[in-house]
């Protein structure tokens, strides 16, 4: 048992100061060697900063952190490492142009002549490999990393943690990039590396691999240690409650019942539109405040479907109509001129401009509405910001904080409130909750179902089961990017979308949605009211088009 072990690893009130924000407050934690700790917390809870002090990129201003019972002081990463710590982030930091043995030795090359002379490759290569069986990996070590999958890249980060004998692990949001499979298969290799004595730190939103891995968990919120919970005792609703201070007794609104034979005329209607790459035709139609989910496994296409709709890129036939005219968008701009706009699913990468504020991300996407006299209305740029600073809670000082600052879970609400100052006609949201925890999801689920019923149309994509079947008024369930059913919300069922995704349910014929958006009304719907909204005043370029 875990608990008979003894303390590996020990940091005790440890403080964590950056300019006007205090990030951690005297916070303590333990885990022991063959321990799986989970680490729970809001985004903004302290948790990225914890672990990396744990990894050594950041020193504390007040704390102790203890190695088998001794004081120790990380100077580097490097020297974290030595100690045996590996921090695994949730973006793999792995080059994509070197094989899979490069990567593993990676900083720490093996070579002859006392360190200065030519590299051994065969030997790091025969260790290399060696790793990779120990992980379950059946591939060559010569292998480019940029040729493999999100689930065997982080087999590689496991097996580079080893190469230099880790006793503890801290894996953040591991599964956030899995399919299932992979996510099963990590599983089994933390069980392994669990009965070799290795601690894992293991932090992640998903509650169902919290409860089925964890030994403890460990619970922090705005930047101060809360409580532990062990195996026996831990229940979704008790982490919850210490997450938030507070109880969620309801984690997805009451949306209004959908009529599925509704009369009324789609706003987005897609018509045998061909995704590069697919073999077959799409077809589907959405209607006025609707929330039209998207599920699949990784690869079915519902990414690359979003990027035609936004105009990312080009269909390669069929049609699409938008408020009942033609619809074919030129580039990303075009689309947003009609009132579409896409939250990528890569929030840091494709939705934000990280070294900018959140004032500037938010006036962004449509500057030329801050012009005032040929010059960026600065005034009326941080007014914004702060009406969807206070309407999406980010956890943010003052909007003029630089993104890159803020918690991956603020970001992606940064990345929401920027499109909402814009009063979209149709939102697609790239799995919106994906990296946040349950109460800043609770809080952007209600927001969907506010915006929906002012009238706006939501196209979600979400991996989440959970997530899709809780938000979706209708859902559209594709496999190898084609839609195998589009079901009401009175067909759902976890066991009839899953055939579906996975392509077992040959059921002939596919029945056509009905969902759709029209126009807001400025100043019925509880939004701001400084921009006119979009897709509507656009049929005379329609019409020349």
């Amino acid at each position: 048992m875990p608990q008979t072990n003894p303390i590996l690893l020990e940091m005790t009130g440890i403080i964590k100061r950056f300019p006007g924000v205090v990030a951690l407050g005297g916070v303590s934690l333990h885990v022991r060697g063959g321990e799986v700790l989970s680490l729970m917390g809001e985004n903004g809870a302290g948790k990225s900063t914890l672990m990396k002090i744990l990894g050594g990129a950041y020193q504390p201003d007040q704390g102790v952190l203890k190695i088998d019972g001794h004081p120790i002081v990380f100077h580097g990463v490097s020297d974290a490492k030595r100690h045996g710590i590996a921090l695994i982030h949730q973006e793999l930091m792995l080059a994509g142009n070197i094989d899979i043995a490069g990567n593993i030795f990676l900083g720490n090359e093996r070579r002859y002549l006392s360190g200065l002379g030519p590299l051994k490759i065969r030997s790091m290569r025969r260790t290399a490999q060696d790793l990779l069986d120990r992980v379950g990996l059946n591939i060559a070590c010569t292998t480019p990393v940029s040729a493999l999958t999100a689930g065997q890249m982080q087999m590689v980060e496991i097996a580079k943690s080893l190469a230099f004998n880790a006793r503890a692990i801290i894996m953040d949001e591991p599964t956030s990039s899995l399919t299932s499979g992979e996510s099963e298969h990590l599983f089994k290799i933390i069980a392994q590396l669990k009965s070799e004595g290795i601690a894992i730190i293991y932090i992640s939103h998903r509650m169902e691999e919290v409860l089925k891995l964890s030994d403890r968990v460990t619970v922090l919120r705005d930047g101060k240690y809360i409580g532990d919970l062990d195996r026996a005792g831990a229940t979704q609703d008790k982490i919850v409650s210490m997450m938030v201070g507070r109880a969620l007794t309801t984690r997805f609104p009451d949306r209004p019942a959908v009529e599925p034979g509704a009369a009324e005329e789609p706003v987005l209607g897609v018509e045998n539109l061909v995704v590069p790459g697919a073999e077959s035709a799409i077809s589907f139609t959405a209607r006025r405040g609707e929330i039209l989910g998207f599920a699949g496994l990784v690869g079915s296409g519902r990414t690359e479907l979003m990027q035609v709709l936004f105009g990312v890129d080009a269909a390669a036939g069929g049609s699409m109509q938008l408020n009942g005219r033609r619809y074919e968008p030129r580039n990303t701009r075009h689309a947003i001129k009609k009132g579409i706009f896409l939250a990528p699913e890569d929030r840091k990468r494709h939705g934000l401009v990280l070294p900018m504020s959140i004032a500037q991300n938010t006036s962004l996407p449509d500057v030329g509405n801050y012009n005032r006299i040929g010059w960026l209305d600065r005034g009326k740029e941080r007014a914004v910001a702060r009406q969807e600073l206070a309407r999406m809670r980010i956890k943010a000082p003052t909007v003029e904080v630089k993104t890159v600052n803020l918690s991956g879970g603020n970001q992606q609400k940064v990345v929401l409130g920027k499109w909402l100052a814009m009063k979209p006609t149709v939102l697609i949201l790239d799995e919106p909750t994906r990296g946040i925890d349950v109460g800043a999801k609770a809080e952007i689920y209600k927001t969907m179902d506010e915006l929906a019923r002012s009238g706006i149309t939501i196209l979600m994509v979400s991996s989440e089961m959970e997530e899709v079947l809780g938000m979706s008024d209708r859902m559209v369930v594709m496999h190898e990017r084609k839609i195998r059913g589009i079901l009401s919300r009175s067909e759902f069922s976890p066991e009839k979308v899953g055939l579906l995704m996975t392509g077992n349910d040959h059921t002939p014929g596919v029945p056509a949605v009905t969902t759709a958006v029209g126009a807001i009304a400025l100043g019925e719907d509880g939004l701001d009211s400084h921009h006119r909204p979009r897709g509507i005043e656009e049929e005379a370029e329609d019409s020349a088009s």
